[in-house]
């Protein structure tokens, strides 16, 4: 199921690259509407920090560690604060089958374990450099 409205989460990935440190980095926030830019349902709105570096990053249920949506987009830091976006987990899984992927679930991913443990494991920093 969806994540709710008002629902608590933790975005982790690598903003701003290595250049502030190669440590992986973490903000928290809530959900502040249940459709993304232009009224897209697939995703979500987060008052939660997003940056260069974070698009594919996990956005997790901060009480239950489960995957609610991965990092997209933000809005221009110039123009406004905190309006940042996740695409929803059943959009991803649809994306998925659709292209005949399959993800097998870590078996990390159960009670017991801290968010920040499984952070730490299914977050990979990716560099891509254009010459």
């Amino acid at each position: 199921e969806d994540a709710p409205l008002l629902e608590d989460i933790i975005v982790a990935g690598y903003p701003l690259g290595k250049k502030v440190s190669a440590a992986i980095k973490t903000s928290k926030g809530s959900i502040t509407a249940l459709a993304g830019l232009g009224d897209n349902f697939s995703e979500f709105q987060t008052d939660a920090a997003l940056n260069k570096g974070n698009s594919g990053g996990p956005i997790i249920d901060e009480e239950s560690g489960e995957l609610v949506a991965v990092a997209v987009a933000g809005l221009d830091k110039s123009e406004t604060e905190a309006v940042n976006f996740g695409i929803k987990t059943n959009s991803v899984r649809n994306f998925l089958e659709a292209n005949q992927l399959e993800v097998p679930v870590p078996s990390f991913f159960s009670f017991g374990i801290d968010a920040a443990d499984i952070l730490e494991k299914a977050t990979v920093y990716t560099y891509c450099k254009n010459d």
